[in-house]
């Protein structure tokens, strides 16, 4: 009987594959990724599904804007992954096919993709993740390009209902979400001001 990894390991097996200095500034980031993965990925519920991973790729892109030296953001990505048994690959594949894939939908392409995704309604664990995954597809289809946020919210508690999730929930986190990105946006650019006036 195989014994379970604890966040311990997880975070061992991260430092092992991801030897470099992560900056102040996105510490907090890695750090939370790597503990919810963790989490999840002993959710026997838990559905590492497309929506899944557009959802992380989202999250992990916006708040990895501006990293230093670039080349290492790839690598801190897989290592947050490969550390807790998701493979990267298959997430990034799984991502930008559903990202290239939507922007030409139309609403009832979404709701039969939303119907063929939904298999196991009420009893798929709920992560924010998956709400940020929701919020991004969305946001992808150019018939919500020039929407009002009222139509882009209206798509979001559908989908929400389709799948079974608390809209309240979903909304909680896509708004704290929002505001994470804007406090992110700000502080790089305070570092930046910082680095240019010395």
């Amino acid at each position: 009987m195989s014994v379970r990894a604890t966040i311990s390991d997880s975070k061992s097996d991260f430092h092992k594959e991801f030897p470099y200095v992560i900056p102040p500034i996105y510490r907090k980031l890695a750090d939370e990724l790597l503990v919810e993965l963790h989490l999840l990925s002993h959710q026997k519920n838990f559905k590492n599904d497309s929506i899944f991973a557009i959802g992380l790729k989202e999250i992990f892109n916006k708040f990895t804007n501006g990293y230093k030296p670039s080349e290492h953001v790839n690598k801190l990505f897989d290592a947050i992954c490969n550390c807790n048994g998701f493979n990267p690959n298959e997430i990034n594949s799984c991502s930008e096919q559903l990202v290239n894939n939507v922007k030409s939908f139309t609403k009832e392409d979404l709701n039969k993709f939303i119907s063929q995704h939904n298999d196991n309604k009420g009893n798929e664990y709920y992560s924010r993740i998956n709400a940020i995954g929701i919020y991004k597809l969305v946001n992808e289809m150019e018939l919500f390009k020039d929407g009002k946020e009222e139509d882009i919210n209206k798509e979001i508690i559908n989908i929400s209902r389709l799948l079974g999730y608390q809209y309240s929930r979903v909304e909680k986190d896509i708004s704290m979400y929002k505001s994470n990105i804007e406090k992110m946006k700000q502080a790089l650019e305070i570092i930046a001001l910082n680095l240019t006036s010395k």
